[in-house]
């Protein structure tokens, strides 16, 4: 198994440099490689365009892409983990649909976009601090209330966000909160990605470095505390970091469906429920499965299509793929 997970490792990250190359060299403007090379090694005044187009539109974007695959793949790889139910995702404690009733107040009040995504990223964690107050109102630490009291979260906030649209001028920002909440990395620019290489980065060697102690958690209190865990103070630090890779993804491109799910039943298909493997490859991986869909997303058609919608696609695809895969072991349960 280790073996194993040394090769995929390995050639996810070629696969990664690969697929990054070839988003910068892709779209509607076709770039070839040898003017790729010489666009961003040269000084050649000939290939300003393919320079500008390259630095200045696709690598901002394109990072993007691979920093909200990688947090949403491991948003959902912590939540799978900690509550253990391989069918939860990101939105799980109602951060995406908080996140979502927060931008769509900043577009009806015609906030800039910067201010969306500030009002984005503050609802989505004031969403979860709700979530956790109602679990807490039950006085009982299980893992089920919380799930439980997220679910009932979610469905407020989704109808909250139902009002919001239905008094919105059918005209003009209702159509904006509809393109929002499908997402986009259209809008992408290097100030918001810096932000998000400090945020996923740290979040990533968090993750890296507690790896060990979220497989203990995933076993349950009475488990955890057995081998010294402190349950209380580790199982909320999991949570706080999925919200928060979570929330930022969102704030900064909008709604994206399926990754957060179909990414860490793809790792532990290859190397099993162990997170000292599966955060690795949950990075590249994700970060991989992402930039595929930006591509499409960018020159399958004419006009630019919402990423969740080629990430529904692809994501229900691959998770048909995984089922069928292990069609005899879920004929045996």
């Amino acid at each position: 198994m280790k073996r194993r997970t040394i090769i995929a490792l390995i050639s996810s990250i070629l696969v990664f440099f690969v697929v990054f190359a070839v988003a910068l060299m892709v779209g509607r403007y076709s770039i070839k490689i040898d003017e790729f090379f010489k666009a961003l090694f040269t000084a050649d005044s000939d290939y300003n365009i393919q320079r500008s187009i390259i630095i200045d539109l696709r690598l901002p974007r394109t990072l993007m892409a691979a920093l909200v695959g990688i947090g949403l793949s491991l948003s959902g790889l912590l939540y799978q983990e900690t509550f253990r139910n391989n069918l939860v995702s990101p939105d799980l404690l109602g951060v995406s649909a908080g996140s979502s009733v927060g931008a769509a107040i900043a577009i009806v009040l015609g906030l800039s976009s910067v201010v969306i995504s500030l009002f984005s990223f503050v609802a989505g964690l004031v969403t979860v601090a709700i979530t956790v107050f109602v679990a807490r109102l039950f006085k009982n630490g299980s893992k089920t209330i919380l799930l439980l009291s997220g679910i009932i979260v979610s469905g407020l906030m989704t109808s909250v966000l139902a009002f919001i649209k239905y008094f919105a001028d059918p005209e003009t920002t209702l159509a904006s909160i509809t393109y929002w909440n499908m997402g986009t990395f259209q809008n992408a620019v290097m100030n918001e990605v810096w932000i998000l290489i400090g945020v996923v980065g740290a979040c990533s060697i968090l993750l890296l470095a507690i790896a060990w102690r979220i497989n203990l958690i995933g076993l349950g209190r009475e488990d955890a505390q057995a081998k010294g865990i402190n349950y209380t103070f580790y199982i909320y630090l999991i949570i706080a970091v999925a919200t928060l890779l979570t929330a930022i993804c969102v704030c900064f491109c909008g709604k994206v469906s399926w990754i957060g799910l179909v990414i860490p039943h793809m790792v532990r298909l290859l190397v099993g429920r162990n997170t000292k493997r599966t955060i690795p490859l949950c990075i590249t991986f994700g970060g991989v499965f992402m930039i595929l869909c930006d591509i499409m997303a960018r020159t399958f058609t004419d006009s630019e299509l919402p990423i969740s919608a080629v990430t529904g696609l692809f994501g229900t695809i691959v998770f048909i793929a995984i089922l069928f895969s292990r069609r005899r072991k879920l004929n045996e349960h």
